[in-house]
């Protein structure tokens, strides 16, 4: 497998959860969120950095300090959107070939073999993400009312990582801060550029934290993974 480099947006403060405590500080079985998905990539031995996308510099590296980590693990000033942060740890990496992935602070449940095939998708088709597909029968809703139903087959839902080679992710980044282009996820950009995305089937237990019922499931999947 290629050596990759992972950007981890971690700069929101998950108001679904509640509470003063951004999400990823949050504890899961002894450690925070945030460790506990640094965990993951610090078993990967082609992991060769991490760049991570705060609001408190000063917290995080005193964080990140308190872990004799196998990786190096750099900490940027994050930004107001999750793409703002983003574009800010992929101007950090200046190799425009590596590989980078980008992951949610708040899917601590990832494993590193879900990790290793998108690496092994972006080298065969340029860039991936890791996704679901709809479970349930799907519903396009407005105004409370049910507008259409949509065709299963086609709708999954979107995970992370998601990931490309530096170059072409920072181009993305840039062509939508000129354009004005708002995305919830990152190769949202490289589609409105007309980029093939190649689809990783992922799993149920790829969980983003979002509500503090999720912390419970997260214990749980953690625990059958035996993540102590």
């Amino acid at each position: 497998m290629n050596e990759f480099i992972v950007c981890i947006p971690a700069a929101g403060c998950g108001r679904r959860m509640g509470g003063s405590s951004p999400k990823q500080y949050l504890p899961l079985r002894g450690r925070t969120v945030l460790e506990r998905t640094l965990d993951v990539f610090d078993l990967m031995e082609k992991c060769r950095a991490v760049f991570l996308a705060v609001d408190d510099v000063q917290y995080a590296q005193s964080l990140i300090d308190a872990t004799a980590w196998s990786m190096p693990i750099h900490i940027v000033s994050g930004g107001v959107r999750r793409q703002d942060s983003v574009a800010r740890a992929l101007e950090r990496c200046d190799d425009n070939h590596a590989i980078v992935l980008v992951h949610d602070a708040a899917r601590p449940c990832v494993t590193p073999a879900q990790v290793s095939a998108v690496v092994e998708a972006v080298c065969v088709h340029g860039a991936a993400l890791l996704a679901l597909p709809a479970r349930d029968t799907m519903k396009r809703v407005h105004a409370g009312v049910v507008r259409e139903t949509l065709d299963r087959s086609i709708i999954w839902h979107a995970q992370t990582p998601q990931a490309a080679h530096a170059g072409l992710l920072r181009l993305a980044f840039a062509e939508a801060q000129r354009r004005g282009i708002e995305a919830t996820d990152d190769v949202s950009l490289l589609e409105a550029m007309d980029v093939p995305v190649h689809v990783v089937e992922g799993s149920p237990e790829n969980i983003k934290i979002t509500t503090p019922e999720d912390l419970s499931v997260a214990e749980a999947i953690l625990a059958l993974q035996g993540r102590v």
